[in-house]
């Protein structure tokens, strides 16, 4: 198959020639504020949005495996980035959610990405970052 019909390849480099880009060093070329980690970041956006969820809750969202997920929550919170706490309504279950500081990584994860895709969006024109952006969503749902 000639290269240039090789779809699946083309779209491979490119995601990982954005992830490389964006994701290790960010838009401005400056190293990310954590070293990159995809369950850590995504344990972060989970839990801004729904803060005290159990683990398995977060593992089952993420579809990590259970030990892989606690093995994350806790690292996290050793970092200082998650508070744990005892489930009120069962004592033997445990509540994560962001501490200050995993508050603020998270806030600066954020605005990182927005930088990122705001560079990346600027190389195209408005009509094809409009159809770009409805393309990422509809890939994503």
């Amino acid at each position: 198959m000639a290269e240039q019909f090789d779809h699946p390849a083309r779209a491979a480099r490119a995601v990982n020639g954005l992830l490389n880009r964006f994701l290790v060093r960010g838009a401005d070329g400056q190293v990310r504020p954590l070293p990159y980690n995809p369950v850590d970041y995504q344990t972060l956006r989970f839990l801004a949005a729904r803060p005290d969820a159990r683990a398995t809750d977060v593992a089952d969202h993420l579809g990590t495996p259970p030990t892989t997920m606690q093995s994350a929550l806790d690292r996290l919170v050793r970092k200082g980035l998650l508070e744990k706490r005892a489930s009120p309504s069962d004592g033997r279950a445990r509540l994560y959610r962001l501490s200050e500081r995993g508050m603020d990584i998270h806030a600066r994860i954020q605005q990182q990405d927005r930088a990122n895709m705001a560079a990346m969006l600027s190389e195209l024109p408005e009509a094809d970052q409009a159809r770009l952006v409805d393309y990422l969503e509809r890939l994503a749902e």
